[in-house]
């Protein structure tokens, strides 16, 4: 038998032992998880949850690294500019496709992105500083109404759902307000308590902590449902602002062109973890819900999303300096 026959024959034996190489044994070292925002806030709190889950599971380190900025997209900007082959991966949300819609990506999101899976969804919550004058929706209406209100809100940076909850306040009360952006949630959340912004449509699960201390005060929430933990809280739709329903999904992505095989794995191995009770408590603890659906569900839901905010603007020719 010649050298390379013995040679091919040993490859197919070790094939058929299950001994595998290239993407079959991914991942073979660290994977990194970019976050787009400051930790403390609800991404990099999910990114944290499922790094470690990842890491017991292929016995490989999954690490978060926060890169703040631009709402989210300095994160997945450097994400399209690393390689394809599955070791940087992202936590985004459907900032992804709504600063798409508003033309603010460096990159093109439907061509350099390869969605992995959806994680979870949290509506926002309308809140003030505890010793705000404004008790209810209405109060911020009337005097954003008024000449020269010049109300502040605050969010976790341009496209962010913060930043469009209050975008598409604005556009159904008839108001102006002016939009203050920064690099990530807990620092918007520092100024508005001391309360050098007057609003924010904030992330429910860092502000929760901080109503029930006192330190903020909740007037109104942006999904669909009112929240167990606060019952007696509208939300904005029933609150005048019929329709209105903004949120945060959470979402799973990936640099274009890294093979089928290492998204699929990651899908599953998200779906199996998402599937653990542990992991459900740990979601419903920073107020979220959970969610399943791999690569072609996570790219329609991204595709919603652009088509959504696109509406926005041309509705109202809202632009992003």
């Amino acid at each position: 038998m010649s050298y390379v026959k013995r040679s091919l024959l040993l490859v197919l034996g070790l094939a058929a032992a299950g001994v595998a190489w290239g993407n079959d044994v991914y991942p073979t070292k660290a994977v990194k998880i970019l976050v787009g925002f400051a930790p403390g806030g609800a991404t990099d709190l999910l990114a944290r949850i499922y790094a470690t889950k990842l890491s017991a599971k292929f016995d490989k380190s999954f690490i978060v690294e926060n890169r703040p900025g631009a709402g989210g997209n300095t994160a997945i900007q450097a994400l399209t500019q690393s390689a394809p082959d599955g070791y940087t991966i992202a936590m985004g949300a459907n900032y992804i496709a709504a600063n798409a819609a508003f033309n603010r990506n460096a990159y093109d999101w439907d061509r350099e992105l390869a969605p992995i899976a959806l994680i979870a969804y949290t509506p926002n919550v309308l809140v003030v500083p505890a010793n705000s004058k404004f008790q209810n929706v209405n109060d911020i209406i009337q005097q954003a109404k008024k000449p020269n209100s010049h109300l502040t809100f605050a969010s976790a940076g341009m496209g962010s759902s913060i930043h469009l909850a209050g975008e598409l306040f604005k556009m159904m009360a008839g108001v102006n307000m002016v939009h203050v952006p920064y690099k990530g949630v807990s620092p918007a959340e520092v100024d508005l308590m001391a309360g050098t912004v007057d609003m924010m449509f904030g992330s429910i699960s860092t502000a929760i902590p901080l109503i029930n201390a006192k330190k903020l005060k909740i007037l109104a929430i942006t999904g669909k449902e009112r929240i167990k933990e606060y019952p007696d809280v509208p939300t904005l739709d029933e609150s005048g602002l019929r329709g209105y329903d903004v949120g945060a999904t959470f979402l799973m992505v990936a640099p274009a062109k890294v093979p089928a095989e290492i998204l699929n794995k990651l899908a599953d191995a998200v779906a199996e973890i998402s599937r653990h009770p542990d992991v459900v408590s740990q979601v419903e603890r920073i107020y979220a819900k959970p969610l399943t659906g791999g690569p072609a569900a996570t790219k329609t839901f991204l595709k919603g999303e652009f088509d959504k905010w696109q509406g926005l603007v041309k509705a109202t020719g809202l632009k992003f300096e």
